[in-house]
C-alpha cells in the first residue's frame, strides 16, 4: 500500500501532466472527482485530506466568492 506522500506526489504529477493549471477556478468536486479516478479512493475523509495536503503546500490558490468556494492548481508553487 502507498504512503500518503507516495499518492500526493503521484497526484502532483498527474495534475501538471493533464495541465490541470490551465482549468482556472475549479470547485472542489471537479478535483475530487479526478482524485478518485487517478486513485480509486472513494474514501471522501481520505479525498478531503489528501486534499487540504495539497493545498497547505501551496498547490492550490483558495478563492471564496460569497459562499462558493474556488480552488486553482498552481504548477510550480512558489518555495
Amino acid at each position: 500500500m502507498e504512503t500518503s506522500e507516495e499518492i500526493n506526489d503521484f497526484l502532483i504529477l498527474y495534475l501538471q501532466s493533464r495541465n490541470c493549471h490551465l482549468w482556472e477556478w475549479c470547485g472542489y468536486k471537479n478535483f475530487k472527482a479526478v482524485f478518485i479516478y487517478i486513485t480509486g479512493i472513494k474514501d471522501v475523509d481520505v479525498l478531503r485530506g489528501l486534499f487540504e495536503k495539497l493545498l497547505k503546500s501551496g498547490y492550490f490558490e483558495k478563492r471564496k466568492i460569497g459562499s462558493k468556494t474556488d480552488y486553482r492548481f498552481i504548477f510550480s508553487p512558489p518555495s
